[in-house]
Parts: structure tokens; sequence; C-alpha cells
């Protein structure tokens, strides 16, 4: 049956440089807690590296193991694993940890990854990342069903441990651009971890639709899951709501498009200062008013209507971008009355 709102679940993506470290972490364990009380289906842990833009987070599973320490209920995901970067054996390790920890809750969702830097920390071609993530979902699988899996001919096979809780494991693709991920997803039977980053909204219901028409293609059993990311925040008025996010969303952008002149190839490709400065505003002012989840509860609550007839079936509510703590935990409480 199909729900007339998505389920809602908390994703954190902030910078390293927005305040103490340790506080920065302090309020990821809080509002985790806080969205567990309030019935929140999942929190979303990423993983960045090399760059203040997402730099709390260079180990999902580490993060991951704290936050299932915790808590009790609420699903702890990967949002996510960038698959290239890591051997799969050693992430079937990692997450059936995280999931032994936590009692059966872990999810993971895997990323082809995007910044070339990144790559130093892998052995696989960046030409040959999309290939080698998506060739890797079943080695997953066999590793999380205690299967033994041979990685090198001249090698022994090996099986991992621990033994995790539940089986099969969850997986997302994370697929944020074109329909190719979405289809590959269908494919192989994932979920899909997405959001507005290259997307319209056009393209984004498209897409959708593609992958389930690939889903149902492929596979009789298994329900086909979109969960989509979104900066969200919900004021007592949607026009307290876009004060508070204009200002952290014009700083997360502007850290968006600096990240992204780190893996500019071409001279002319480069952006100015002032042309930084005018995208991010820009960029801000999209998600706000359109690519986002923000206003009042009555605005919430019919864009949440909008995206369930898209096809979404989970919202990833991005809090965690230089919003005010009190209006992460007043956002949260208001989006709790919604479910």
């Amino acid at each position: 049956m199909t729900r007339s709102t998505p389920r809602l679940s908390v994703f954190f993506f902030s910078s390293a440089d927005t305040g103490a470290v340790p506080g920065r972490y302090a309020f990821i364990l809080e509002t985790t807690a806080l969205a567990e009380e309030l019935g929140f289906e999942a929190v979303w842990v990423p993983e960045r590296h090399f760059h203040p833009f997402g730099g709390l987070f260079p180990n999902p599973a580490v993060l991951a193991a704290a936050l299932a320490a915790r808590t009790s209920r609420i699903a702890v995901r990967a949002g996510s694993v960038v698959m290239p970067l890591h051997h799969a054996a050693r992430v079937a390790e990692e997450w059936a940890m995280v999931d032994a920890l936590s009692g059966g809750r872990a999810g993971v969702s895997l990323a082809t990854g995007w910044n070339r830097g990144d790559f130093v920390l892998s052995d696989v071609p960046y030409e040959e990342r999309r290939e080698h993530t998506f060739a890797t979902v079943d080695t997953l699988r066999a590793l999380w069903r205690g299967e033994e899996v041979r990685f090198d001919t001249d090698e022994a096979p090996v099986r991992t441990y621990p033994a995790p809780i539940r089986r099969p494991v969850p997986l997302w693709l994370t697929a944020t651009s074109g329909p190719e991920t979405f289809s590959e997803a269908g494919r192989r039977g994932c979920n899909v971890l997405t959001g507005f980053l290259q997307l319209d909204g056009e393209q984004l219901e498209q897409n959708i639709r593609i992958y389930r028409d690939t889903y149902a293609a492929h596979h009789r059993d298994g329900t086909p899951h979109v969960t989509l990311m979104l900066h969200t925040c919900v004021g007592d008025t949607t026009e307290q709501a876009l004060a508070a996010v204009e200002e952290p969303l014009l700083t997360y952008q502007r850290q968006f498009l600096d990240l992204r002149d780190r893996d500019v190839q071409a001279e002319e490709d480069e952006l100015t200062d002032e042309e930084k400065h005018d995208l991010a505003r820009y960029a801000a002012r999209k998600y706000a008013s359109g690519r986002g989840l923000v206003g009042d509860v009555e605005e919430v609550a019919r864009r949440l209507r909008q995206l369930a007839l898209a096809g979404v079936d989970e919202v990833a509510c991005l809090v965690d971008f230089g919003v005010e703590q009190e209006m992460v935990f007043q956002t949260l409480k208001r989006l709790s009355a919604l479910t």
C-alpha cells in the first residue's frame, strides 16, 4: 500500500570547520537520540575525505558504531561508502560489526565516488569506478551471507567475521545524476539513495520511474525503495524557516563549490570568487525554495505529499548545514507530527 507521505530519516553532512569538532560529534549523537525518540526511520552518515566539506566523516562505520551503541531502534546507515576506496571484504567486516552492535539495524549505500583527489586511497582507476562499484554488490551480498569468496586466483577464499544479524544486507546505490545508476540499482535489486545535486524535479521523477520499471522487470520478490536527501528546516512560519536557512545554505554551497574546484581539470572551467558567490547564492535560494524541505508545517506536509506521488519512499532530512541547534531540534519535533 502506498503511503501518503514518505518515511522520514535524518542525514548528516556538515563541514568540519563549523565549530569545535567534539561539539559537532556531540550534536550528531544528541540529534540522533532525539530522532529515535521521535520515531524517525533511520540516521545516515556519509564518507568524505581531504576537505572541510563533509570533513567530519572520513569513516562512516566508526561513527555508525558510536550511534549504534547509543540507540536501540533507529536504523544506522552509510550514505555512502565510496566503494572504489575500499576492499569489499573490509566493508563487509566493518558493517557486520555495526550490524552486530546495533542488533541488526545496519544498512549501506554504495557510491562510485566523484572526487579524483579521493582516489589516492584506491587502486581502482578513477575511470573504472562505476563498473567496480556495481561489481561489488554480489560480492558484498555473498560475504554477508557467510559464504567464502575468492578475490585472487592465487590466494585461498575468505569468509568474513563477525556474522551479521540481519540478512540479507540492506543495500542502496547512490544515484545523483543520469538514469544509468538508477537502472543498475533496479537490475541488481538495490534500493536507491538520491538527491537534487544534479537533478530537477522532472528528471528525478523520470529516473524513479526507470528504476521501478527495471526493478519489476528483473525481480519478482523484494520491494524497490527510493530515499531522497533534502536540506530540511521547519519553522513556525515559512518566512522564519527561509530566514533561518539563508546564510547557512549560502556558506554550505560555497564550500561545495570550493570542493568542486579541487577536481577542475580545465582552466577555462575555473570560477572566479565573484562567480562562486553568485552561483552559491543562486543555489542556496533554489534549494530553499524548491529543492529542499523548508517551510512551515503545512508547506512541508504539502511538499512531502508531492514527493510521495513522485515515487519517493523515504526523505533523509539533512539538518546539520549550519542552522542553529535549537532550530534543528524544533524541526525534528515539527516533522514528527507529520509521520
